[in-house]
Formats: C-alpha cells, structure tokens, sequence
C-alpha cells in the first residue's frame, strides 16, 4: 500500500503543460488555437514594428543633420526627395511642393499674406497621415493584452463545467482525484496561455505608445521649426 501511495503521490507532482495541450478537445481546443493564433501575430507585429521604428529613428537623425546643413530650401528637397524617408521629409516635401504651387500661382510678395496659411495645413496634413502609420496595428496589441486572459477563462470555466458533468454522470462511483482533477489542469491551461499572450503584448503596447510619443514630439518639433524658418525667409525675401 505504501508503495502505491508513493507512486501516486509522483503521479500527481508530475505536470507535463505540453500534455496537456495535446490532450485538450472541443471548445477549450478552439480557445487554445485562437489564443496561439493572437499570440503569433501579436509576436510578428512586435518584430516589425521595433525594425520599423528603429529604421525610423536612423533615417531621422541623418535627415535632421543634413537639414540643418543646408543653406537654402532647394538643398533640403533634394535630400529629402532621394535620401533619407521618414516623417520629417514627408513633411518638407509636401509643404515644398504646396510653397511651390502657390508661388507659381501668385504675384511677387503676395505669398506672405495669402499663401503661409496653405503651407501650414500641409504640414499638419502629413504629420496626422504620419501619426497614422506610426499607429498602425498598435491597437491589436492592446486588444490581446485586453481580451486574451478571458478568452482564457472562459476556455477554464468551460472545461471544469465539462469536468463536473463528466463527474455526475459516473454516480457513485466517482472519483474526486482521478476524474475531476486531470480535466481541470486541463482547463487551466487555457487560463494560462491566455496570460502568456496578454502580457507580452500589454508590454509591447505601453513600449510602442512611448515611441509613438516621443516621435510625435520630434515631428511637431521640427514642423514648427520648419514653418518658422520659412516665415524669416519670406520675411526677407518679400521686404
């Protein structure tokens, strides 16, 4: 007898998670698919994303240094044209090409009057589509690290449900720990996978929020920047 004890006891202290998943049927199945289905894309957003916002930061810094090199705005537009892409050129390019068509359009010292208020939504315009990319897929992050603990528990719950029913149906010959318990460790793997998805992607989603911050910031900056030199300039020019 004490050596049956002894093997049980090893039996129960064992816990094999992988098992358990290979074991798993039904609706706590579907859960488990539809759990690993949002953690692999929320994995593949991260990837890109982080290349992505690293790649931005670089094309950033080179464009920011040659800017404030150049002498006239012409020299700005060929780099921005066939260099470095990122925000801070986008913006540069559309406000240039919005300088240029009003200029062409109006008389000579008219542009300060009339024309600065065009360039200025061109600018505002290319930094909300930019605030959009840097958004993009973002929010998956936080809808998986928001839904995915009770896609979990509900996974749980409806596996110990299917365990207690299993359990009225064998009657008085039911067993508590051999019948009961290896389909709620069952059931609790959905739980835990749940969590093993939210929490990565609630990380990425608060890192990425922050970049986006800081890019924003950046960005606004240097419209202002721009903008401002541009008024000097016209300033000048048109006196």
């Amino acid at each position: 007898m004490l050596t049956t004890l002894a093997s049980t006891q090893v039996g129960v202290g064992e816990f094999d998670i992988f098992q358990n998943i290979l074991e798993t049927r039904g609706v706590v199945l579907a859960v488990l698919i539809v759990l690993v289905i949002m953690s692999l894309i929320c994995w593949f957003i991260i990837a890109y994303k982080w290349f992505w916002f690293r790649r931005l930061t670089r094309a950033t810094s080179e464009f920011s240094e040659r800017y404030w090199d150049a002498q006239h705005p012409n020299q700005v537009y060929e780099l921005a044209r066939d260099g470095a892409q990122c925000p801070h050129s986008r913006i540069f390019i559309a406000s240039y090409h919005e300088l240029n068509h009003i200029q062409s359009g109006q008389k000579e010292g008219a542009f300060a009057a009339e024309g600065f208020e065009n360039v200025e939504r061109a600018v505002l315009r290319t930094q909300r589509a930019e605030l959009s990319v840097m958004e993009r897929w973002v929010a998956i992050l936080a809808t998986t690290g928001s839904t995915a603990p009770f896609i979990g528990l509900f996974g749980t719950v409806w596996g110990i449900m299917r365990a207690f029913a299993g359990l009225g149906m064998l009657g008085e010959n039911a067993n508590l720990l051999t019948s009961v318990t290896p389909h709620i460790a069952e059931a609790l793997v959905a739980t835990a996978i749940g969590l093993l998805a939210a929490i990565p992607a609630v990380m990425a989603y608060n890192y990425f929020v922050n970049r986006i911050k800081v890019a924003v910031g950046d960005m606004e900056g240097f419209g202002a920047d721009y903008l401002n030199a541009l008024r000097r300039l016209f300033m000048t020019t048109n006196r």
